[in-house]
C-alpha cells in the first residue's frame, strides 16, 4: 500500500510546520467529525461544526480550563449536532432506538472512563467525563470506583449523577429515521424466508455502510503541557441492542499519556471507524506506543502504523471486507518544542478542525482519499506541526 498526501484544504488549514516564537504556550484542541462519507453539499457544514466545537474548547482553555474539561466541551458541540453519529442524530439500532458510547482519557494520571450501550443520555460524554471525576475520589472499605459503565447500570448512574436524561425521541434525528428505513429495508431483503444470504447485496450493503460512521472525537493539549483525548458514537447502523464500540473499550478508541512530559514525549490519540476492527487492533494504544518510539518524521510513522497494525494487522487477517478505520492524534516533544497534529484513515473521508491559543478562527479540512485510492485498502496521512516553549 502507498502512502497517499492528496488533502483539500478549507480555512486555512496548512501540511506544513511552523513557528509561532520561542514562547508560545502548547495551547491547542483537534477534532474530527468521523471517519466516513461526506455529501459534498454538506462539507461545509462539517467545516463550520469543527470551527464551532475548537472556539467552545479555546473558551475552556483560555479560563484555564484542563485539557479533559476542553475535550468535554468540545465534543459536547459535537454531540448535539445531527451531522454526526453521537448523541442527538446517532445511528439506529435494529430496534430503532439510540446507544451511546463514549470515552476519555487523561494523559496526566492516565485514568480512562468510559460508558456504553446508554439510553437516553443526551451527552454521553459528559457521562464519561463523570465517572472519571469519581475515580478521583476515596471509597470506603477499599472499594473500587468503576471505570466503565454499561446499559442500565448507566443509566442509573447517570440518573442520580444528575447527567442530563432525555425521552429517546429526543435523540432520534430525520436523517438517522430516514437511514434507519433504507437500511432495514435493505437487510430484510438481503435474508430470505428461507434465511438464504444473496451475497452480492450483503456486499453492497456493507459497502454503503461507511456513510454512518461518523464518530466523533478529540485531542487536547494545555498551558502545562498535559494532554488528553476523548471520543463518542452511536455505532454502527443497525447494530443489535447492547452492542458496545471501540468509543467504551480501553485502548481502543482514545489514549493519553503525558506522564513523564518532560523527559518524553505527550500523546493524545482518538479513533473511528468499524469498531470491531478497531477493538481487535487496541488501535488508540497502538498507534500511541508507535510513535512514542520515532522512527521518521510523525507522520510517516502514522501512515506506517495505520498500514501494519490495521490495514494489515494479523488480527484483522479473517476480514475479506474493507478495513474502515482513522485516527487523530496529537504528539508534543518537549525536547524539541514541537507538537506535531496528525490525521489518518481509509474511509473516503475524515473531517478535522483545529484551534491553536491565539488564533483568530480555527482551521478546518476535509481531508479524503485520492480518486485512484479504493476506500477500505489505502490510508490517506496529513497533518501540521508548530513550535512551542518548552517545558521546565
Amino acid at each position: 500500500m502507498s502512502c497517499h498526501w492528496s488533502t483539500r484544504l478549507l480555512a486555512g488549514a496548512s501540511l506544513f510546520s511552523h513557528s509561532l516564537g520561542p514562547h508560545f504556550e502548547p495551547i491547542m484542541i483537534a477534532v474530527h467529525c468521523g471517519a466516513g462519507r461526506y455529501n459534498d453539499s454538506k462539507q461545509k457544514e462539517y467545516g463550520a461544526l469543527c470551527r464551532k466545537a475548537c472556539r467552545k474548547a479555546m473558551t475552556v482553555l483560555n479560563n484555564n480550563g484542563t485539557a479533559l474539561e476542553a475535550v468535554r466541551e468540545a465534543i459536547t458541540v459535537l454531540e448535539d449536532d445531527p451531522l454526526t453519529n453521537a448523541g442527538f442524530g446517532s445511528n439506529l439500532t435494529l430496534d430503532g432506538t439510540v446507544e451511546g458510547d463514549a470515552s476519555v482519557m487523561n494523559g496526566e494520571n492516565l485514568l480512562f472512563a468510559a460508558c456504553g450501550a446508554v439510553r437516553r443520555i443526551k451527552n454521553p460524554i459528559c457521562l464519561a467525563y463523570d465517572i472519571y471525576q469519581r475515580q478521583l475520589e476515596p471509597t470506603p472499605l477499599g472499594l473500587v470506583q468503576p471505570s466503565v459503565m454499561v446499559g442500565d447500570g448507566a443509566y442509573k448512574y447517570a440518573k442520580k449523577a444528575g447527567i442530563k436524561i432525555v425521552n429517546e425521541s429526543k435523540l432520534v434525528s430525520r436523517k438517522a429515521l430516514k437511514q434507519r428505513e433504507k437500511y432495514k429495508a435493505m437487510l430484510d431483503g438481503v435474508i430470505s424466508a428461507q434465511e438464504k444470504v444473496d451475497q452480492n447485496r450483503i456486499d453492497e450493503v456493507e459497502i454503503e455502510f461507511s456513510e454512518s460512521m461518523d464518530t466523533v472525537g478529540a485531542v487536547c493539549i494545555d498551558d502545562i503541557g498535559n494532554v488528553a483525548a476523548g471520543c463518542s458514537s452511536g455505532g454502527l447502523l443497525l447494530k443489535r441492542p447492547g452492542r458496545m464500540g471501540q468509543a467504551a473499550q480501553y485502548g481502543s478508541g482514545v489514549w493519553a499519556d503525558s506522564l513523564d512530559k518532560t523527559r518524553r514525549p505527550s500523546i493524545a490519540v482518538c479513533t473511528t471507524g468499524c469498531g470491531e476492527h478497531l477493538v481487535q487492533t487496541l488501535l488508540a494504544k497502538t498507534i500511541a506506543e508507535d510513535l512514542l518510539v520515532e522512527k521518521n518524521c510523525p507522520t510517516v510513522d502514522l501512515h506506517h502504523c495505520l498500514n501494519e497494525k490495521f490495514m494489515n494487522s494479523r488480527y484483522l487477517r479473517r476480514i475479506e471486507t474493507a478495513k474502515l478505520g482513522g485516527a487523530l492524534v496529537l504528539k508534543a516533544d518537549n525536547a524539541s518544542g514541537e507538537v506535531s497534529l496528525m490525521w489518518g484513515h481509509s474511509t473516503y473521508c475524515l473531517g478535522v478542525g483545529y484551534m491553536r491559543k491565539g488564533d483568530v478562527r480555527p482551521h478546518t479540512q476535509i481531508s479524503m482519499l485520492p480518486d485512484n485510492a479504493e476506500e477500505g485498502k489505502s490510508v490517506n496521512v496529513g497533518g501540521t506541526a508548530f513550535y512551542f516553549k518548552k517545558l521546565s
